[in-house]
């Protein structure tokens, strides 16, 4: 008998350190338990929207060939005038594009004012290497409508193949967007 509860102090020592690395190493990999695996910052679309790709102006961060599909896009939806909450969002996307380190490459800013104003071309300036998709872009109406009733000031996520995947209310957290865009970036060959 003696034998036995030895034997069981023995296994009892090995499991109150064994147990927690055990169970560390599952939350960890994301195989089980409660909040396993990455938790969109963003909303959902589900199914995701086809924007379609369009061939984006000369002067972005992609250079003269810059296309909509092809690259990760942050896409920031202005419905009226580009007031203090715009130009924090631009900001603010701007900001999270550079915390991106070595994928910032792959990803590029694009403002589309529904209604043109003058003060647009005032933020191609303010934010060098963002495009913006004046009024006559081939394709622009076309990306509108199928942007939909999105929220004026929403940031969306776009995927290299031209799909609206995550979107961001009006007073976007930058390090939402940016845990979700570098997740994305990690997970994804294309782009």
């Amino acid at each position: 008998m003696r034998i036995n509860a030895k034997r069981f102090q023995v296994i009892a020592i090995a499991a109150l350190f064994l147990v927690p690395v055990i169970v560390a190493w599952f939350l960890y990999s994301g195989r089980s338990g409660p909040g396993s695996g990455p938790d969109a910052h963003g909303v959902l679309a589900d199914p995701p929207v086809e924007l379609g790709d369009i061939a984006l102006p000369a002067g972005g961060d992609a250079g003269a060939e810059a296309r909509l599909a092809g690259r990760w896009t942050f896409l920031y939806l202005e419905r009226g005038e580009c007031g203090t909450a715009c130009e924090e969002a631009l900001v603010r996307m701007r900001q999270v594009r550079l915390a991106l380190g070595k994928d910032a490459t792959r990803v590029q800013r694009v403002f589309l004012p529904v209604v043109m104003e003058p003060d647009y071309d005032r933020a191609a300036q303010a934010f060098p290497g963002m495009v913006v998709l004046p009024a006559g872009t081939p394709g622009r109406g076309e990306l509108i409508e199928r942007i939909g009733s999105r929220q004026q000031g929403e940031v969306l996520l776009v995927d290299p193949l031209g799909n609206l995947i995550l979107s961001y209310p009006p007073g976007l957290d930058p390090d939402g967007l940016f845990r979700d865009a570098k997740h994305l970036l990690r997970l994804s060959k294309i782009g």
